[in-house]
């Protein structure tokens, strides 16, 4: 018998408002029998919940499918229609015969065509000079409601509020995107929110990413008698109220500059009144019909941005009289939760900073334009909690001026907030030092998922970049579960792309930057891959598939000779000595590393994932003329760069090395020559690495491919400068942008996570477990603890759509001890390491040799260094002995 849990639409973080005619749906299966994987299943979605209870699919139903069970599928039942929910369940039968049927599930389609739209988007002229605006309007009900949706978009940021509440727990809301491309909306359930009687929806909508307030509500109301009814912004309909705008608190409000809070112009009832005249004498106006941004209405499927956690400040310092500054302990984005007591009008200002002063106060240099100070004006009220609605910062530190008398470390609290994706990696061991690295990787990722992926939190940027993404992807995916936030994303690139020449651009939405793109950009290839690979999506790829095919063919026009002609960034800010004097980003192009290898190279690596991506997809011809042009790539590379006097490409130097090696652009005759070179670079650079933010990713696998992982270990575990070790000795909590500790303006971010590439190194190298090159939705895995002088223990946990993949080695007793965990429908190769000749392996206590099976073991092979286990789903407790 198997369990059967977290059955969900993969197309949205709940089942209300999924944005497709075709979900994926999925499951996770677990058994207590090792080995003991689904034979056959069967999905069955229906109409009602009565129909389903009869197991009547009247909407789909797959029969019994022999086979392992798909982590997931893909709905091909009837059309789907807007607003649609529909019912389901999976049943899964076991080798022996024995069934088992999951728990009901449901999901329901958000509004899929634009003609389904009845509202008007509407705004109001006050919404000038940063002020925020607050609409709302009022509905009366008579007869018992039976269902009820808001489909809202409030661009920039919106809070949506029914009857004196807000809606949700989310905040900073739609995630931004292209907004003459794009525009996300919000879909909520308010069946429970009417009232019989009066109703009051309202809606406060700042500035945001779109730069004013506009706002789009429509509602639809089900009723117990079979009619119904819509309340809409922008329509004067049968019952339907006009809309009232006012301004009110918040009278300054910028992602870059923050918010500006004026107690005294609160409205208290302003979402539950219909007068329109406020307490106070302030005027409710009409609101106006206004133009939209002009992008497509997309329902918003990823995660929601939450506040995550809330955490107190470590330590109050007053540096300077009546200047008193907070360490929240932790870099980290969001925002400060303000309590105080005092008169009326006395005006509290907070600014945040990364790093201080040696004076102790604030050192805002680095934040470039953005000022990033909030300003709280009291009321007089008594006690007064207050934090912002529609702005977010980048900080550790919190410099509070105009505080009435003395505050306390209670006086603030420190509200982390992020796109609310899942964690799904974890990783520890016998190093401290790894150990931080890790978390550090954690946490600067969890400052940097906002809706999108971006550079860092705290400055005048807060861009998703491709050239960044480009190195931490791969380590995005093992850390969290970002299987509908990077589909948003892919998205927003393809949105940005040159409807002409194919050319997409550096950052995504596309704000700033270049476009076409520099040739690193390759995670607009390389993420459709590892959702594939981690995830079982081929939707992703299949949609954006003739978009990358553009992009490389628009590489090839800039290509000639096969060799790119241009870059911008290349292997991005590796040491200061290795950059480009008064280059772009404070000298931040690497000054030995040739920019058009670094491109050529990702020009191939951009074929070579498309050719696999048309094959996975059944474009064949594609895929051979794609993988035709990967091997003239790799041809004219090997004949522009490849330097027989130096033993290498370009300047023979660890980044030019290291690329053309993970990217196996080296023929085999080269390649122990070249990897020996890279080696003994590494070696007189007192184990340090001189590459930039791709290559740093790059020298660690080849390293572990090619068997020198005590190399790696020594570079990963550096205390001096250039290091990882080197940040956590200078204070750091997260990544930093530079490998130096720059505080002045310029590029110098301590919260960017393209140097956490590492985090997946962890995962795959020293924890040792990491997907088999032909898994598809984490259906394989290779684990290979290694043996390393200086590390006793490693484990990684990682959740994948199949449930838990972990392992855990140490040396214990004498002997290696080894504990993996592989989920249901899905299977292992364990190569348990021999340290010494004649050594004997066990299994939960039981001897195996080549030629053993077992429940859960498939077979045992010994080799010259260990042995090669197969094992399908279960726990197993390995444990090598000495002779």
């Amino acid at each position: 018998m198997f369990e059967i849990t977290n059955c969900k639409c993969e197309y949205a973080s709940n089942p209300l408002g999924i944005g497709t005619r075709t979900p994926r749906l999925s499951w996770i299966a677990s058994s207590p029998r090792r080995g003991h994987g689904p034979s056959a299943y069967r999905v069955v979605v229906a109409s009602t919940p009565e129909l389903l209870a009869s197991g009547d699919g009247d909407l789909w139903d797959t029969g019994r499918v022999e086979g392992t069970a798909p982590a997931q599928v893909t709905y091909a039942g009837t059309a789907l229609s807007s607003a649609q929910r529909a019912y389901w369940i999976v049943q899964l039968w076991g080798g022996d015969g024995t069934v088992t049927t999951s728990e009901p599930a449901w999901f329901e389609l958000a509004l899929l065509d634009e003609s389904d739209w009845e509202a008007k988007w509407v705004g109001f002229p006050a919404g000038r000079n940063g002020r925020a605006l607050y609409f709302k309007s009022t509905f009366e009900v008579d007869r018992p409601v039976s269902r009820a949706r808001a489909y809202v978009a409030g661009i920039g940021w919106h809070e949506f509020r029914m009857n004196g509440h807000k809606l949700g727990d989310a905040v900073l809301e739609p995630a931004q995107t292209a907004f003459d491309k794009r525009v996300l909306y919000v879909t909520h359930d308010i069946t429970a929110d009417i009232v019989q009687g009066s109703n009051v929806v309202a809606a406060l909508v700042g500035h945001g990413w779109y730069g004013a307030p506009k706002l789009l509500v429509q509602l639809e109301i089900e009723f117990e008698d079979g009619t119904r009814r819509q309340v809409l912004t922008g329509r004067q309909t049968a019952g339907n109220m006009f809309w009232s705008v006012s301004d009110g608190p918040i009278v300054e409000n910028s992602i870059y500059d923050g918010e500006v809070y004026d107690a005294r112009l609160e409205k208290p009832g302003w979402d539950t009144s219909d007068q329109l005249e406020a307490p106070g004498g302030t005027k409710w106006w009409m609101v106006h019909v206004a133009d939209g941004p002009g992008g497509v209405l997309v329902p918003q499927v990823m995660e929601p941005i939450r506040v995550v956690e809330t955490r107190r400040p470590v330590t109050l310092t007053e540096p300077r009289p009546g200047v008193f500054v907070f360490d929240g302990g932790q870099n980290l984005a969001g925002w400060a939760q303000l309590e105080v007591e005092g008169p009326r009008g006395t005006t509290v200002t907070l600014k945040f900073s990364e790093s201080l002063y040696p004076d102790g106060t604030v050192n805002q240099e680095n934040l470039r334009g953005a000022m990033a100070r909030d300003i709280y004006i009291l009321k007089g009220e008594g006690r007064e909690v207050w934090e912002p609605a529609l702005t977010y910062h980048g900080f550790r530190f919190v410099q509070v001026e105009g505080f009435p008398g003395t505050p306390t470390l209670d006086s603030l609290g420190i509200r982390m907030v992020r796109s609310d994706v899942a964690r799904t990696g974890d990783f520890n061991s016998s190093v401290p030092l790894l150990d931080r690295i890790h978390d550090a990787v954690i946490w600067t990722e969890m400052s940097n998922l906002h809706g999108v992926p971006t550079d860092c939190p705290q400055r005048d940027e807060r861009m998703g970049w491709l050239n960044d993404m480009a190195a931490r992807s791969e380590e995005l995916v093992h850390n969290f579960d970002v299987a509908r936030f990077l589909p948003k994303w892919m998205d927003d690139i393809a949105d940005a792309q040159d409807e002409r020449t194919g050319a997409i651009s550096c950052t995504a939405p596309f704000r700033y930057g270049s476009r076409p793109a520099d040739p690193v950009s390759v995670c607009y290839l390389l993420i459709p891959w590892l959702l594939y690979r981690h995830y079982g999506d081929t939707d992703t790829m299949t949609r954006h598939f003739d978009g990358m095919r553009r992009w490389v063919d628009y590489l090839t026009s800039r290509a000639p000779g096969h060799i790119v002609e241009y870059s911008y960034y290349g292997d991005w800010a590796p040491p200061i000595d290795q950059g480009l004097a008064d280059s772009l980003g404070s000298s931040a192009v690497a000054k030995n590393t040739p920019g058009i290898l670094i491109s050529t190279a990702h020009y191939y690596y951009a074929a070579v994932l498309l050719a696999r991506m048309a094959r996975t997809i059944g474009r064949s011809a594609e895929a051979a003329s794609y993988e035709g042009l990967a091997a003239t790539i790799h041809a004219a590379f090997n004949a522009a760069f490849w330097d027989e006097a130096k033993g290498g490409y370009g300047t023979a130097n660890q980044a030019c090395q290291s690329i053309a090696l993970y990217m196996d652009l080296v023929p085999p005759e080269r390649r122990r020559r070249v990897f020996n070179a890279m080696v003994a670079d590494i070696e007189d650079q007192g184990f340090h690495l001189t590459t930039g933010n791709l290559c740093t990713k790059y020298i660690l696998e080849v390293l572990a491919d090619e068997g020198r992982l005590d190399v790696a270990l020594k570079v990963a575990t550096q205390t001096s400068y250039p290091s990882w070790g080197y940040m956590f000795e200078r204070g750091a909590t997260t990544m930093w942008e530079r490998w130096e500790e720059a505080t002045g303006g310029g590029m110098n971010s301590h919260n960017h996570p393209m140097y956490a590439s590492i985090g997946a190194w962890l995962h795959r190298r020293l924890a040792g477990i990491r997907l088999d090159d032909a898994a598809v939705a984490a259906s394989a895995f290779i684990v290979a603890p290694p043996l390393l002088k200086g590390l006793d223990t490693a484990a990684s946990e990682l959740t994948t759509v199949r449930g838990k993949a972990a392992a855990s080695w140490s040396r214990k007793n004498g002997g290696l001890a080894l504990d993996v965990e592989i989920p249901a429908g899905a299977g292992a190769l364990v190569h348990v390491p021999k340290p010494w000749t004649g050594s004997r392996l066990t299994e939960s206590n039981v001897g195996l040799a080549s030629g053993s099976r077992a429940a859960g073991i498939e077979s045992v092979e010994e080799t010259s260094n260990g042995f090669d286990v197969r094992v399908g789903s279960g726990s197993f407790h390995f444990y090598v002995a000495a002779p």
